[in-house]
């Protein structure tokens, strides 16, 4: 291990504020059910980190895939009354996601709260969209609203209002995957000035070189051009769209350090016990991303808020 990364994972354990998200690749298995083990061992995670002092703040995609089932589920219900009366039900209908999003929300705060509860955490449900970003006084209502939470030791969760985002459908990519929630977790990092943000994904991290001969990055630095996106099932988009989220988070000086890391036994743990997990990005005072990073950034939740409008608040 690097000397600056052994020195560096040694200051993650006194991070105080944390924020953890996980993608639809780890809440849903391929076969689009739920992946309660992983799902448990990540609460399992938080809860210790909870107790050892630290404030946990998490963003979850899920909701579509778990609203998608509920649609599916209620149609057919629906289809078989139609049969009786002579209709035809067709099982292959596809269903309006921001619908499948409203229908799976409640859903995926209940399994929450059931897990948490196991360990006596509470946790509590908070929606937000791109829009919400571009308005100081809602801003500061959200900020607010997470900070009083974590002071009581509440678990925040968080996901993006798809209902009423200004995201276009599809919301689901064509393997089948919701886009996930990497830009909102940064902006919320951001607002919150986490000292550490940790994606989650299902690939060990970020890769280099050719597809060939690629090798996984333990430390992420300006000038990393060659990069390849590891077989995942949220594709070159989404890993891109991982590192490109890290990038801004750090570069805003809100955030101190991020990981992207693979949903393995105890990662979270790992990683704050200052063992070499995935990829880190952390500043050495100089910007980590190059200046067009700006125009590769795929997703609108950035590309629609002007620069001044990203920048923290001080905390209220």
């Amino acid at each position: 291990m690097a000397p600056e990364i052994r020195e560096f994972g040694r200051d993650l354990r006194r991070a105080r504020t944390i924020l953890i998200k996980i993608g639809t690749e780890i809440v849903h298995s391929p076969e689009g059910l739920l992946a309660m083990g992983q799902i448990g061992n990540i609460v399992e995670q938080i809860a210790a980190l909870h107790m050892r002092g630290h404030n946990i703040i998490l963003v979850s995609s899920g909701s579509v895939s778990i609203g998608k089932m509920v649609l599916h589920r209620q149609y057919l219900l629906t289809g078989s009354m139609q049969s009786h009366l002579g209709g035809q039900v067709d099982d292959n209908v596809q269903f309006y996601e921001k619908a499948c999003a409203a229908a799976g929300q409640s859903g995926l705060q209940s399994l929450y709260e059931m897990l948490f509860a196991q360990y006596h955490l509470a946790c509590s449900q908070v929606l937000a969209s791109d829009a919400d970003f571009r308005e100081p006084q809602v801003r500061a209502n959200l900020q607010r609203t997470v900070r009083a939470l974590l002071d009581v030791g509440i678990i925040p969760v968080i996901n993006e209002n798809d209902v009423i985002t200004r995201r276009t459908t599809p919301l689901i990519n064509e393997n089948k995957v919701a886009w996930d929630n990497d830009s909102l977790a940064a902006l919320f990092a951001q607002e919150m000035m986490v000292d550490l943000m940790v994606l989650i994904t299902d690939v060990d991290g970020i890769y280099t070189g050719s597809k060939d001969d690629r090798k996984l990055l333990s430390r992420f630095r300006r000038g990393d051009k060659q990069l390849v996106a590891a077989e995942s099932r949220v594709g070159a988009i989404g890993q891109k769209d991982k590192l490109h989220s890290c990038i801004r988070a750090v570069d805003s000086g809100a955030v101190r350090a991020a990981v992207v890391a693979k949903a393995e036994q105890g990662v979270l743990l790992r990683i704050l016990n200052g063992e070499k997990v995935g990829t880190l990005f952390v500043s050495d005072g100089e910007p980590i991303g190059d200046a067009d990073v700006e125009e590769q950034h795929i997703d609108p939740l950035y590309s629609g808020i002007a620069p001044q409008a990203r920048n923290p608040m001080s905390k209220l």
